[in-house]
């Protein structure tokens, strides 16, 4: 599986990057929307995980899904935070976010999320 990871902060892509090597799964990773808008004009997904707040002033990861849904992606998209507020849940569902997902997460539970996109 492909996926794309929007995230600005190095430590915190230390789980996924060991979960997509458990099962070789193609994992490329950035740390802004602008170059990860530059990889989809080129590039297929199967899935897209954004974190919500990637500490820019211009756009957040709920922007960018805006704004990736506003353009007709229909790549399956994960939004992660470590902020447990309803606003940014229910934001992330109005914006088209498939799944919403607060961190911690468990190595099990992450990797039965992306089991449902391994097709």
């Amino acid at each position: 599986m492909r996926i794309l990871y929007l995230e600005d902060d190095p430590a915190n892509l230390a789980l996924i990057q060991r979960v997509a090597q458990l099962h070789n799964d193609e994992l490329v990773t950035v740390d802004n929307p602008e170059d990860a808008f530059g990889i989809l004009a080129h590039q297929n997904f199967d899935l897209i995980i954004t974190d919500v707040e990637l500490g820019l002033e211009v756009m957040d990861g709920l922007d960018f899904t805006a704004a990736l849904r506003g353009h007709g992606i229909t790549t399956p998209i994960v939004s992660i935070t470590a902020y447990d507020f309803d606003e940014y849940s229910k934001r992330s569902a109005e914006v088209g976010t498939d799944y919403h997902i607060v961190k911690p997460i468990s190595v099990n539970n992450l990797i039965a999320l992306l089991d449902e996109f391994r097709q």
